[in-house]
Order: C-alpha cells, then sequence, then structure tokens
C-alpha cells in the first residue's frame, strides 16, 4: 500500500517542511519539558494503581463502564470482554474469560455507550461502528464524510481514533490521519505503524468529525492537525477537548454557541505524548500521557527531524528496529483554561505504562472517585482511588 517513494515524496511536500521546521524552532526549545512545578514526579500512581486481567486482554486502549456497573473492554483483536464486580476476585472485578462478541476485521480505540446502552465504537479500519447489546447487531455509522459537509466532501474516514457523545445523540470523533493502519504478522492492525508513517511523512491530516443521529450526516468540523487524537465535551456541551498527539499539546474546539467553529490552544508543551481526552467528574478534563516526550536533545533525533531521506527509511525498519514507547505511566488533568489541575506519574513504567484512556467513575458515597485505565500496548488494564 505504502512504499518508499510514495513516502519520500510526502515527506518532500511543503507541509512537511513545515512539520519539521515546527519541531526544530519550537518542541525542541530547551525550556520544554522541565518535570517540576505542577508536573513534578510523585509515586501517587506506583503506589496505589491496580492491574487487573494480566495476561487475558491485551491492547484495551479503553475501559468503558456499562449500565449495569460492568466493566467492557475491547481488545486488539477486536473481541469485546465483560468484567463484573466481584469482591472475592483479584481487584474486585471478575472477568467472562469468553469473549462476549467479536466485532468483526479492525482494530477498536476509543468508545463509550450512548443514551440507548449501545456501545458506539472507533474503529481505526472501518470507522464509526454501533454495537447493539442487547441484540448483538453490528452497525456501521459512518465510513465516510457526507457529500454535505462544507470541508473533505465524500472523503473516507481512514483513521477513527476517539469519540464523545453529546445528550442529544450527537458524536464527535477523531480520525487521526490519512494512513489506514495495516495488518501485521500478529494478526492485528497496526495503528502504531500508521502513526509512526504519518509522523515521517509529517502531513497535518488530522481531523474533528460530527454525526448527527437524526440526520445520519457527518461533517468535518475542524481540520489541519498532526494526528488529532482524544476528544471530551465540556460540561455545557459548548466546546470540545482534542489532543494533537504529534504537537505535545491540546486544543479548545468550539461546537456551539457564538464561537462554532472556533479552534484555541488550550495546554502545549505537555511533558508526554498525549492519547485521550476524557470528562471528569468535576468537569475537568483528564488527558492520558501514552509515553513520555521524546529526547529532543538526541543527535539521532535531529537528524530524523532534519532529514527526510533518513525518516523515509525509518519508516521501512524491521520492527524490532524502530523506536519503540519507553515504559512510563501518566495523566494530567487539566481545567477549561488549561491550567494543570492534578498529575498521577509512574516515571518508571514499573507499575503501569502506556496508558491510553480513562474512564473516571464516582467509587461510592464518601470514597472518592475510580479511574479506570485503559492500555494502548499492556496485557492489562488498571484502576487507581482517588480521594
Amino acid at each position: 500500500m505504502y512504499n518508499l517513494h510514495w513516502l519520500y515524496q510526502r515527506i518532500h511536500s511543503r507541509a512537511g517542511v513545515e512539520f519539521s521546521t515546527y519541531y526544530c524552532t519550537v518542541v525542541m526549545s530547551e525550556a520544554l519539558f522541565t518535570m517540576q512545578g505542577d508536573l513534578a514526579p510523585n509515586d501517587r500512581l506506583p503506589q496505589s494503581v491496580v492491574r487487573l486481567f494480566e495476561g487475558q486482554i491485551v491492547g484495551a486502549e479503553s475501559v468503558a463502564v456499562g449500565p449495569r456497573g460492568q466493566l467492557v473492554m475491547l481488545d486488539r483483536y477486536n473481541h469485546l470482554y465483560e468484567a463484573w464486580p466481584d469482591t472475592a476476585a483479584p481487584g474486585g472485578y471478575k472477568l467472562n474469560t469468553q469473549p462476549l462478541a467479536k466485532l468483526g476485521a479492525g482494530r477498536p480505540l476509543g468508545y463509550h455507550f450512548d443514551h440507548e446502552g449501545n456501545l458506539i465504537v472507533c474503529d481505526s479500519l472501518k470507522g464509526l461502528i454501533k454495537y447493539g447489546y442487547t441484540s448483538g447487531a453490528i452497525t456501521l455509522v459512518a465510513t465516510h464524510v457526507s457529500d454535505t459537509s462544507p470541508l473533505d466532501p465524500g472523503s473516507e474516514i481512514t483513521y477513527a481514533n476517539d469519540l464523545a457523545i453529546a445528550s442529544d445523540g450527537t458524536i464527535y470523533f477523531t480520525s487521526c490521519t490519512d494512513i489506514v493502519p495495516p495488518l501485521n504478522q500478529l494478526g492485528f492492525y497496526d495503528t502504531y505503524r500508521a502513526w509512526f508513517l504519518g509522523l515521517v511523512q509529517g502531513l497535518p491530516k488530522g481531523l474533528l468529525l460530527k454525526f448527527d443521529p437524526k440526520t445520519h450526516e457527518t461533517h468535518v468540523i475542524a481540520k489541519g492537525f498532526y494526528y488529532a487524537n482524544g476528544v471530551a465535551l465540556s460540561p455545557d456541551e459548548e466546546y470540545i477537548v482534542m489532543a494533537e498527539t504529534d504537537r505535545l499539546r491540546a486544543h479548545k474546539i468550539w461546537v456551539k454557541g457564538p464561537q462554532a467553529g472556533k479552534v484555541e490552544l488550550l495546554i502545549d508543551h505537555l511533558p508526554g505524548v498525549p492519547d485521550g481526552v476524557d470528562a471528569a467528574v468535576d468537569g475537568k478534563f483528564w488527558i492520558s500521557l501514552v509515553a513520555p516526550a521524546p529526547p529532543f536533545k538526541s543527535a539521532v533525533l535531529t537528524r530524523f527531524i532534519h532529514n527526510p531521506a533518513v525518516r523515509a527509511v525509518y519508516a521501512w525498519l524491521p520492527p524490532k528496529s524502530r523506536p519503540g514507547l519507553r515504559a512510563w505511566g501518566a495523566v494530567v488533568k487539566v481545567n477549561g483554561d488549561g491550567y494543570i489541575t492534578d498529575f498521577l506519574v509512574d516515571v518508571a513504567g514499573r507499575a503501569v505504562s502506556t496508558i491510553s484512556a480513562v474512564s473516571e467513575e464516582p467509587a461510592g458515597p464518601g470514597r472518592g472517585t475510580r479511574l479506570f485505565l485503559g492500555n494502548l500496548v499492556g496485557a492489562y488494564v488498571s484502576y487507581v482511588d482517588l480521594p
């Protein structure tokens, strides 16, 4: 599907040059990523995190809490698993090791229950899909942008990633890039590979889209992002917070009211690579940092960013020779003005790593909240209780 010549041409495009310039002049600034102040390392996460279902579920990027309190997870092979509260089980949840369903070929990433009890899934291969929990039916909700969209009409949705569902059923979701995740030798669709190809080509192909349940139309409402990723709605549903992974930042994108269509920078220079964005119970936002910020003083990375030929060659190295994700686990909490209000980190990644999404639920009267943590590549999910 993609060859070296194709990638090299795209890297030499104007957008690719702009991407390189951005990284060399802004992201590589020595002033960035100082782990101090609000971002000072702490041991709250490694001391309190509880792993669940180790070795039984691999690559469940998200954890959804169902209407009856069950945990719902989709693994990297698109198998749907349930786990139920059980005080006698390790960690307090018992996993049904037999998958409830398989949602066909694809790689599920973000998913949430809608107000009718259906599971709405961003499948990086198929687009936006719906799993009917009572019927077991799998429905394709959105695979293409509608012809009526003012932006990119009729285009294919190539890499659906995360979603947020409004009270009226409107679904806001992202498409990361125009590169479709390929099927790898392990039998799953490799979103890391597609992300890496998108990174080296350096084109801003990320989209924020909206599916209208009344008209069944899908429109692009914002575009031009370097890997559009996690999304969450504000409490008043007037704006979306969206992660732009490759620029290590998050945006506030207005979807209602007099500012509808306006894109504002919410927070920049994050200390890690942002993945999921999820609503907190207090109206703020959790941003999952799936890996630490790259070592920007590295001579190898500098050559990678500056030289299109080096970037093209990197893309086609064997998997074992390509750079991987360093072990680390972190989530940062921000308010609607972009101020950091909490930070949990496992710097060594020994207790938990590659956190890709957060689902926060009340733990009970006077017991604080529980954060369920999805895991992009690990063979477990986890949770941590907060006061």
